[in-house]
Formats: C-alpha cells, structure tokens, sequence
C-alpha cells in the first residue's frame, strides 16, 4: 500500500484510470483506493477535465445516400432468392428484427464510409478561468491532401463584439513570434484549410491562442487584442 504514494505512481494511475486502460485487479484495487483517497479523487477529477475535450473533438460522421441504397440492394437481392428463402410468410416474419440486424452488422463489414484517420495533435484551450474552451487537432499534415485543421468550440453560448474578429494563432515555442493561422467564426464546429507555408509550419506547434481583433484581423500579423484562449499542444501520434 506504501507504493501508492508516490505522486507520479498516482498521477499515473489516474490517467490511466480515465483512459480506460487500468484494467483487471489492478483497476479494482484502485477503485477501492478511491472510496477514502481524497488526493486521489482529486487527481481523477483532473484528468477527467484534461481527456473529455479531447473526447468532444472527435466529430461525428454521417452515412451517405449510398450507404443506404447498397444495404437496400443487397435486401432486395437476397428476397429474390428461390425455395422457403421465397417464402412471403418467412420474410413478413423476419421483416422487423432480420432487417434492423442487417443494417446494423452492414455497417462493420466495409459498407459504411472508413474514418477519417486519427488526430496527431491536439491542443486544449482555456479561458482565463482556466475552463476548457476550444480544442484545435489536426492529423499528420504529410498526410493529407488538403492540409486542415479542426477547431471546436466547447462553450455553449459563445459571444463575439461588434467590430471585431477572433484570430487563431500558432505558437512555435522560444522567441518565436506567433503564426496567424486564420479567422475563426462562432460555429461549433469548423474546418481551417491551411496552405502549403502554413502546413510546413504546423509540426513546429507548441501552443495555441485566439485572440480578439479588429474586423478583418490582425492589421500587424501578430496578436494586438487580448488573448482569451489558450493552450499547449499535445502530439498524439
């Protein structure tokens, strides 16, 4: 018992822990370290409030038309077949519980679109109250045909002034001076294409920032509004 506590042995647990990672008699005996251990809860209560908007910047992603008109095909094929397979009675049937299956299992055998590949980077950005308020990831930009970059808004209700514009900056870490990286609109969720000089640029991200600007951005090409969010970058990959 004398093992757990060591911080890092315990920070480390606690990541884990979230991550879903600690697993077997080891995340059991964690789970009852937790019902006394208020430094420990603390520390999950933490990493819980790291990891979740990383979690919020995975986006969602629809189906195509095609999707459903090849699984409707491929319905429609299979009735078409001969002997009790035929049979009107058996499909009336099957009719609710076989086709739900079908669509259900079509979507892990290859119909459904592949996912978009995983983020490389992820940078989390708080306000000043040090709340989560946006998240910019993006992937291997090597990889990509079109560099990009996406941005989501975390807070619910998100306001912008008259007159002004938020601007979203690079940091490349030391004395280096910020990289704009463009506009940002109030939309939730956002796609930032990024040129082929600005790509190159992105590995050499250590941080984030948005600042407030006149309309239209920076008139400098560095920061001169207030910086209201802000945050390390974390390479995943």
């Amino acid at each position: 018992m004398a093992s757990y506590s060591n911080p890092q042995l315990r920070d480390k647990l606690a990541a884990e822990y979230v991550l879903g990672t600690l697993r077997g008699r080891a995340r059991a005996r964690f789970q009852s370290l937790l019902r006394y251990d208020l430094g420990l809860r603390r520390l999950v209560a933490e990493w819980e409030a790291r990891l979740t908007p990383l979690a919020l910047a995975a986006g969602e992603i629809s189906p195509p038309a095609r999707v459903w008109q090849a699984l409707a095909q491929r319905i429609a094929g299979a009735a078409r077949g001969t002997g009790w397979w035929a049979s009107l009675g058996f499909w009336r049937g099957l009719a609710v519980t076989s086709t739900a299956f079908v669509l259900v299992l079509a979507s892990f055998i290859g119909v459904a679109p592949r996912p978009e590949p995983p983020m490389a980077t992820v940078a989390v950005m708080s306000d000043e109250k040090a709340q989560p308020a946006m998240v910019v990831s993006w992937q291997q930009m090597k990889t990509m045909r079109e560099p990009h970059i996406r941005v989501k808004i975390l807070q619910d209700h998100p306001t912008m002034a008259a007159g002004t514009a938020w601007e979203l900056w690079m940091l490349p870490g030391g004395k280096a001076a910020p990289v704009s990286l463009g506009l940002v609109t109030l939309d939730p969720v956002q796609v930032m294409k990024l040129p082929p000089v600005l790509a190159n640029k992105m590995d050499e991200a250590c941080g984030m920032a948005m600042s407030v600007e006149p309309a239209g951005g920076s008139p400098t090409g560095v920061p001169t509004g207030p910086v209201i969010f802000k945050g390390q970058c974390v390479k995943i990959l």
